[in-house]
């Protein structure tokens, strides 16, 4: 076995649960761009669709998966759609995002009135972000605008934060406070058309640490896989006994193990000299499977219950590690990356702090041509 990820079914759902619990009366989105935050985008879409009020995705492909696969809920595109793609938006039946005011809602509203279909659009608006969206100031006249084109409707108004992570952070309240004044200048337009969009700018760490930014809906991301927006927000929610689980784990076997003399190196680079005489074991994965060319003499794995330090550079498709503290291991030994093995546990969080990175990175990094495996229960 070259490796694989084993995602829990169970565990999923009952993040979801949880988290559409905790975020009540405002619902729950679930966001499954990035293959599933690296967890498989159908199956894990299928477990959380009854908790879901809609599902989050970046592309047009990924929501096309989503169709194809069964999902049969709202889907909202969040990432660009060229024009090119409207008439499969479209045909998914599918909610997209939109900040233009000009030639693009044109072309929008033509493929919608050529496939006698009105497209749901989720109006975003720039806080503070300053990535995406229409400028404050913008909103109440495109607003007017989009609501003159019988072929769009406004489905959604939404933002997204910058610094929600964080225990004290006042440019939260000053995006909502932006994002409020804005809606409330375009509010007056909407009713007059009797449209009443969805209001959401809260994702994962905004919808546990900022309740006031819950609005109408919550696009909860990295939660939902059981993984901490940042360790301050794992910190204040514990105390709330929120009951989150990783659903992935990282497995493999040892290739092969081999003795090494005192002073020999390990790896490309030379970058390892063993202290001493010792036994150590070959992975047959590297960066290219995932693993962080940083986690290189930096990192550990577990071994028959005991953590089994990196040693060398990790390489493309291999890395070593010191087998110390698994004397007894072995050639086809189990080897657990991330997960648990006996009282040891490693997490997607460990590798973010060993790479100089964050678990989101680590997680969605993980290539789809691994197997994934399902586990319920």
């Amino acid at each position: 076995m070259i490796g694989a990820i084993h995602v829990s079914l169970s565990a999923l759902r009952q993040n979801a649960q949880a988290l559409r619990d905790l975020v009540a009366p405002s619902a729950a989105a679930f966001v499954v761009k990035g293959n599933a935050y690296g967890h498989g985008i159908i199956e894990t879409a299928l477990a959380v669709e009854p908790f879901a009020k809609k599902l989050c995705v970046y592309s047009v492909e990924e929501a096309a998966a989503l169709r194809e696969g069964g999902i049969t809920i709202p889907i909202l595109i969040m990432g660009p759609v060229p024009p090119e793609h409207f008439d499969d938006t479209l045909e998914l039946d599918a909610e997209m995002a939109l900040w233009d005011m000009h030639e693009y809602v044109h072309a929008l509203a033509s493929a919608a009135k050529k496939a006698r279909r009105r497209i749901k659009v989720h109006v975003k608006v720039n806080t503070g972000l300053n990535r995406l969206g229409l400028e404050t100031d913008e909103l109440a006249d495109a607003i007017e605008d989009y609501c003159h084109v019988p072929d769009i409707e406004i489905a959604g108004i939404f933002s997204h934060l910058a610094a929600a992570e964080e225990i004290d952070s006042p440019y939260t309240m000053h995006q909502l406070d932006r994002f409020k004044k804005a809606y409330s200048h375009a509010e007056p337009v909407l009713a007059s058309q009797g449209a009443i969009p969805m209001r959401h700018i809260a994702a994962s760490a905004a919808a546990m640490l900022w309740p006031q930014t819950r609005l109408d809906m919550c696009r909860i991301g990295i939660a939902l896989y059981g993984l901490w927006p940042s360790p301050q927000t794992r910190e204040a929610m514990n105390g709330g006994k929120l009951p989150l689980q990783p659903a992935l784990s990282y497995i493999t076997e040892l290739v092969t193990t081999r003795q090494i003399a005192a002073g020999e190196p390990v790896g490309y680079g030379t970058t390892f000299h063993a202290p001493r005489a010792m036994r150590v074991g070959v992975l047959p994965l590297g960066y290219a499977d995932g693993i962080p060319r940083a986690l290189s003499n930096n990192g550990s794995v577990l071994i028959d219950g005991a953590r089994c330090p990196i040693i060398g550079r990790v390489a493309m498709n291999m890395c070593i590690v010191d087998l110390t503290h698994a004397p007894q291991a072995k050639s086809a030994s189990r080897v657990t990356l991330i997960g648990r093995d006996g009282e040891e546990e490693i997490t997607a969080e460990d590798w973010g702090t060993w790479s100089n990175s964050i678990n989101y990175e680590i997680v969605s990094r993980i290539p789809e041509s691994l197997p994934r495996v399902y586990t319920d229960g």
